[in-house]
């Protein structure tokens, strides 16, 4: 999605993970187009474009480095993960040669055959706050159709989590939870679908069952944490549905499960366009009182 260029104006990269699933990258590609309309980014920003960290094309490095041959004054980069992890606190500074970057982690992703760009370009990087709040609306929205009564139903989070920074994945889960249970729902449990903690199908299946068993829990519901439909909710997730399913046969509890994502989402793709702005150093108006409007609705 490019805009018409502007002299001497900067240029704004969205950058995901990547999937190989088609599915996947369809979303992002509507999420960035999302990003684009975000009001007054068009008056700031000459082009937005998407890129991906893997399994998916344009490449964070091509990406910055063809909006730099039109002839922009920098590239801001905002990358799209929901809590830390390797990719953001490393790869991404790493890609870019950003000043303060170890020199180590250049020469990992060389010899993982990452392309580095040349240190010294026009670049910034722009950071997501804490995704909390938009992740619980975002739940909730999803659950609203579904719901009967939710005193009596439970909610079971399942993310991608990370070896290295489980802690983190461990007080978002833990929050957005939290959250739930403020709104009046039964029981909520979490698990894990992918890296070296807890992964699936058990995890899931395990979340599931932990929640059923809490008094009064008729119904169960299952929702990911993952940024874009791909094959973790038709494979693994889908899988630990099915053996919790078993499991509860006799308690007659019933567990619904879509295969939804967090994608599409106006209001996370607001707050990647508010981040863009904020470091060129604008404060988009009404940013903080649209986000207080958007809670209270929920």
């Amino acid at each position: 999605m490019i805009a018409a260029m502007r002299p001497l104006s900067p240029a704004l990269v969205v950058v995901g993970h990547g999937s190989r699933s088609p599915s996947w990258v369809a979303a992002f590609d509507d999420f960035v187009a999302e990003v684009s309309r975000t009001p007054g980014l068009r008056d700031v920003f000459a082009s937005v474009t998407g890129a991906y960290l893997e399994n998916a094309a344009p490449a964070l490095a091509d990406a910055v480095e063809s909006q730099l041959a039109l002839g922009v004054s920098e590239v801001v980069v905002v990358p799209v993960f929901l809590t830390a992890s390797t990719h953001l606190s490393e790869d991404v500074p790493g890609i870019l040669a950003l000043p303060g970057t170890a020199p180590h982690i250049a020469r990992r992703l060389q010899g993982e055959g990452v392309r580095v760009l040349p240190a010294g370009l026009p670049v910034k990087l722009a950071h997501l706050r804490d995704l909390r709040t938009l992740l619980h609306l975002n739940i909730s929205r999803r659950l609203a159709l579904a719901c009967r009564d939710p005193a009596h139903e439970a909610v079971v989070l399942v993310g991608y989590g990370s070896a290295i920074h489980h802690e983190e994945w461990e007080a978002l889960m833990h929050g957005v939870r939290t959250d739930l249970l403020t709104d009046g729902w039964s029981a909520t449990e979490h698990g894990y679908c992918g890296h070296v903690v807890p992964s699936a199908p058990q995890a899931t299946a395990d979340a599931i069952t932990a929640a059923a068993r809490q008094a009064g829990v008729r119904r169960v519901h299952v929702k990911s944490l993952l940024l874009a439909p791909s094959g973790l909710q038709t494979g693994p997730i889908a899988a630990g549905v099915e053996i919790a399913r078993a499991h509860l046969q006799k308690r007659q509890v019933e567990v619904l499960f879509d295969g939804d994502a967090i994608l599409p989402d106006g209001d996370l793709a607001l707050h990647a366009g508010h981040a863009a702005l904020h470091a060129q150093g604008i404060t988009p108006p009404f940013a903080n009182i649209t986000l207080r409007k958007i809670a209270n609705d929920a």
